[in-house]
């Protein structure tokens, strides 16, 4: 099957590279701002809130063990949160 839009493939590939770049420099931006511990933790908050918006945006099946999964991200990012404050 081919995928077809009003954009050249060039043109998605380039859009796609400019998106990276720029996640990159964020990346960095923000590796400066925080312990590697903590851009860890967010980095891993990032990852589950892309599968639910995957899960939201595509209607991908959520199995019970990605539920169990997610919860157990949530849940370490506000210990880690409620740790780190003590």
């Amino acid at each position: 099957a081919s995928f077809h839009t009003g954009m050249s493939l060039k043109m998605l590939l380039l859009i796609d590279a400019v998106f990276y770049q720029l996640q990159s420099v964020s990346a960095y931006c923000v590796m400066g701002c925080m312990s590697p511990v903590s851009q860890s933790v967010a980095n891993t908050l990032k990852r589950s809130l892309l599968v639910w918006a995957s899960i939201l945006y595509f209607h991908n099946p959520v199995t019970t063990s990605g539920i169990i999964g997610i919860i157990m991200v949530v849940s370490g990012v506000f210990l880690y949160n409620h740790v780190r404050k003590i």
